[in-house]
């Protein structure tokens, strides 16, 4: 099998994925990095209000929708938008893999709606990024050792992308977001504040104002993950690239660890 290129992993959320022209911008993001030549990794999360009107609507239907049903429903949001964005790249001239929950499980385990990731095949997606320069993934969901649909939690889709950052060895992991950056303070009460360019990971869960799911922080400080934070053609903030603690390699199947 041909070496693959170094990898970056880029998540999208629901507040850059507002609306359907947005994924034309993803897709810029995406070819900036393949410029780069980096190999991309897309993690998604449903459009816009997507899963808030799938809520809504569940909850319509049946008051008590039971978490076993609840994760299969939320996940259709998701799966739409890895089609999207692969129609996007497709249009741009990108070849791109899509691959779904199913097809790519995130094995997780504990509470269904709250799930911790455990395991996903790596090298599933390494080969297919031996012929294709972008694989999208749907962020946020995942299945339990049952075969259950299981989600990780409000804003899960930041713990997909460094899970996937940590189970590749990714180069580089970027939470694309709609504010460019961890903010010392509210910058809506604050507009004048600036980001932060920098921070520890600790730092960043005392300032973080929610950007960014405390569970992803705490996933990426355990395992000296480094990242960065920024809008769409931003600079962001960088969590954790100067901690004086050395990152701990990641453990690829068949055992070798990430350099």
């Amino acid at each position: 099998m041909r070496e693959v290129r170094r990898v970056h992993v880029l998540k999208f959320g629901s507040s850059v994925l507002a609306r359907p022209a947005a994924y034309r911008l993803a897709v810029e993001e995406i070819r900036a990095e393949i410029a780069r030549d980096a190999k991309v990794v897309a993690v998604v999360s449903a459009m816009g209000d997507t899963t808030d009107d799938l809520l809504a609507a569940a909850r319509e239907v049946a008051p008590s929708l039971p978490d076993l049903l609840m994760g299969s429903l939320l996940a259709t949001g998701e799966e739409a938008s890895v089609a999207l964005l692969r129609l996007a790249l497709a249009t741009a001239g990108v070849g791109a893999a899509g691959m779904s929950f199913l097809c790519l499980p995130v094995r997780t385990r504990g509470p269904l709606g709250a799930a911790d990731p455990v395991g996903v095949d790596a090298r599933r997606i390494e080969t297919a990024l031996t012929v294709h320069d972008a694989v999208v993934v749907p962020g946020f969901v995942g299945v339990d050792a049952t075969g259950v649909t299981s989600l990780l939690g409000r804003g899960g889709s930041d713990l997909t992308a460094l899970f996937m950052g940590h189970a590749l060895c990714a180069a580089e992991v970027r939470l694309v977001k709609d504010v460019d950056g961890i903010f010392p303070a509210d910058p809506k009460r604050f507009p004048d504040i600036a980001p932060l360019r920098a921070a520890t990971w600790s730092e960043a869960r005392r300032a973080g104002g929610g950007i960014v799911q405390d569970r992803a922080l705490r996933f990426a400080q355990r395992h000296r993950i480094p990242f960065r934070v920024a809008a769409p053609g931003g600079t962001g903030t960088w969590v954790g690239r100067h901690d004086p603690t050395p990152r701990r390699g990641g453990t690829r199947k068949g055992g070798a660890r990430c350099a």
